[in-house]
């Protein structure tokens, strides 16, 4: 009995982690997190199924994130982060127009959703959960404005020339919904490409998707080239008072 009080009460039901072991385990929350977030969409998904699929308490998970809209914050941050500084390194290593360094980033795009569709949807398609506090994470976000440095290249080339266009920002708009929809097809004709089981998809729409005489890469090129041609092609150019 003397043995059992003279225990610390501090160690007996915790432990300590190292910073590297809490960036780990928080790196695997947001992975894990990501996944639900794909498979069960912001309704179906909840914190204390992310407790059991981690195999850890809500207790400690709340430790690391106090509800689903901050690990939803958390998570977009790290794909934001991860896509902006891919676009900073082909920026940085790029030499020739402007418009071809639009069409690397444009490229980056859709490699961006090939290489990770759940960190793609996380960024462009799953919405915030509502929340009625605002948490540390929401309280020091910083928007991305992942759509001004576009905006930002366009107006460049439309300053040198190789745009025609003077309205930089609404051609972001409507090149990053071609970009979107785009990428989101070809993540359904390549899914299909992969998987040679199809019994059963016959009343899914998007099974025509597959059935065409062109591959999921060559429509990529297809539509990268289409924008290419579209930001040169004098017949394609609006004024604002065609659409105001």
């Amino acid at each position: 009995m003397n043995n059992v009080k003279n225990i610390p009460k501090s160690k007996k039901n915790t432990r300590s982690r190292s910073p590297e072991k809490k960036a780990q385990e928080f790196d695997r929350i947001l992975d894990v997190g990501s996944q639900l977030f794909q498979e069960q969409g912001q309704d179906g998904f909840t914190l204390r199924g992310l407790a059991k699929r981690l195999g850890m308490t809500p207790n400690n998970l709340y430790n690391y994130v106090e509800s689903k809209r901050e690990l939803w914050i958390a998570i977009r941050k790290k794909f934001y982060e991860q896509f902006r500084n891919e676009n900073r390194e082909i920026i940085k290593n790029f030499s020739g127009s402007t418009i071809e360094l639009l069409l690397k980033v444009f490229e980056h795009f859709f490699k961006f959703a090939e290489k990770d569709y759940v960190a793609f949807r996380m960024m462009h398609i799953i919405r915030s959960p509502p929340s009625d506090k605002i948490g540390p994470f929401e309280k020091e976000y910083k928007q991305f404005g992942f759509l001004d440095g576009t905006t930002n290249l366009i107006q460049e080339a439309i300053d040198n020339g190789e745009i025609k266009e003077k309205n930089a920002a609404i051609l972001t708009f409507f090149l990053f919904s071609i970009l979107l929809g785009s990428a989101m097809v070809e993540y359904v004709m390549r899914d299909i490409e992969e998987n040679s089981n199809k019994k059963g998809k016959e009343i899914e729409e998007f099974v025509q998707f597959g059935s065409q005489n062109f591959t999921s890469k060559e429509f990529r090129k297809y539509a990268l080239k289409k924008i290419e041609k579209g930001l040169n092609d004098p017949n394609l150019l609006l004024d604002e008072s065609e659409y105001k």
